[in-house]
């Protein structure tokens, strides 16, 4: 792994929390890493190193930037994963800040690699971000699930607690390494509407704030954030009346969470995800053609009837 300090980057770091994120794959509209970003922004965070080397990245699908200014000077941006520190007002210790590409290659020497810089930094505790697509409608709370290193740790998350059992990303590759190392790791995952999967999501960056800001005593600024959430779903309230099918999906999806946020599911592990409250079954619908026709509506390029 190569890093890259800045001239002050190793610093005396008091205890600090490390909080991660990386683009892709791990995450659906981009709501992982647009919460590093409130984040780095509204905290001042300065960077302190890079993270790059052609030994995890693969060009072909992660490709260089390139810059230039009237033709004549050039520059080449290569991934990289960066990381800053902030002090967040009201918190004891430093917290650190991971964003950037997913690495592509040699997933168990970067993990390795990574659990060492982890070690280097001192780190206290590491918060894995993470977003998928899911059957969830806009008009409701964002689902957060996680996991953490014990029982005792995740009934204190406050969230749901996740039963996931399939492929990963880099997120859980990490969260397995860092915690055989000793190093408390969470992971906090927000459900995006898979109808509504284009970036940016505010509602699920401001969800992941509030658990942030809740569980590590974080003073966060969100005031512009939630505006722009209620922005938000108002248009997508107006996209969905416009066609009598999407408003009949997203109200099955409604339907059907109050009703899992009412029912205690006892031992059942896997309630009944298929049906509304009314005991009929979900609309059939195309997901597909449902994300194009609000993508295509939150672009502003919807077809105009004809004239005449």
């Amino acid at each position: 792994m190569t890093v890259e300090w800045s001239p002050d980057g190793h610093l005396d770091l008091e205890s600090p929390v490390m909080i991660v994120a990386f683009e892709g794959w791990n995450d659906a509209a981009d709501v992982a890493t647009g919460t590093i970003e409130h984040l780095a922004l509204n905290l001042e965070a300065r960077d302190i190193a890079e993270i790059g080397g052609d030994e995890f990245f693969d060009y072909l699908d992660q490709r260089p930037v390139i810059r230039h200014s009237g033709g004549v000077s050039r520059s080449i941006e290569w991934p990289r994963i960066v990381v800053s520190t902030c002090r967040p007002d009201g918190v004891a210790n430093d917290v650190l800040l991971v964003r950037g590409p997913e690495p592509a290659l040699r997933w168990r020497t970067f993990a390795s690699q990574f659990v060492d810089l982890v070690d280097t930094l001192g780190v206290s505790q590491v918060v894995l971000l993470g977003a998928y697509l899911a059957d969830v409608p806009h008009t409701r709370p964002v689902p957060l699930t996680g996991t953490a290193f014990s029982r005792q740790r995740m009934s204190s998350m406050g969230v749901e607690a996740s039963d996931y059992e399939g492929p990963t990303g880099m997120t859980g590759v990490l969260q397995q390494m860092l915690t055989e190392a000793g190093v408390p790791t969470l992971s906090l995952w927000a459900g995006v509407p898979h109808y509504v999967a284009s970036p940016p999501n505010p509602r699920g960056t401001e969800a992941m704030l509030s658990w942030l800001a809740e569980n590590l005593g974080m003073a966060v600024t969100m005031d512009a954030l939630r505006a722009q959430s209620r922005t938000w779903v108002e248009k997508v309230d107006t996209a969905a009346g416009e066609d009598e099918d999407l408003r009949d999906y997203i109200r099955s999806l409604e339907e059907r969470m109050d009703e899992e946020n009412e029912i205690d599911h006892g031992d059942d592990p896997e309630p009944d995800r298929g049906r509304a409250s009314s005991g009929e079954a979900m609309p059939l619908v195309d997901g597909d053609a449902i994300a194009a026709e609000f993508e295509r509506f939150l672009r502003g390029d919807r077809d105009e009837p004809d004239a005449g």
